[in-house]
């Protein structure tokens, strides 16, 4: 097997992760991003980091079903009506590479 193909089987058989939100009542998902999907967040961004954060937002996250959480639409609510460190801790959550679970990450904590 070449490497490739090793890394490619590796990043599809990665599961979804899950998030807790207890301030909103919800259950999120956090899709697998490739470094593409991050190039295209920050290119939207254009520089603005807390514009990343939101784009995290809206593109990672998912209901269980696999259907945006948020969309393009709601960027100016998540920017200014929406608790930011609510915001930021979904969002880091997105961009975070690690495979552990939030439960297993609050018992490490």
């Amino acid at each position: 097997m070449k490497i490739i193909e090793s890394a490619t089987a590796h990043f599809s058989s990665k599961e979804i992760r899950s998030i807790v939100i207890p301030e909103w009542d919800v259950t999120l998902y956090s899709k697998n991003l490739t470094l593409d999907d991050k190039a295209k967040m920050i290119s939207r961004a254009n520089g603005n980091s807390t514009d990343y954060l939101i784009y995290a937002v809206i593109f990672g996250l998912t209901d269980k079903d696999g259907n945006q959480a948020f969309t393009l639409e709601d960027k100016t609510s998540l920017r200014s009506k929406v608790d930011p460190e609510v915001v930021s801790r979904a969002a880091n959550f997105v961009l975070s590479a690690e495979t552990a679970s939030e439960e297993d990450r609050e018992k490490n904590s």
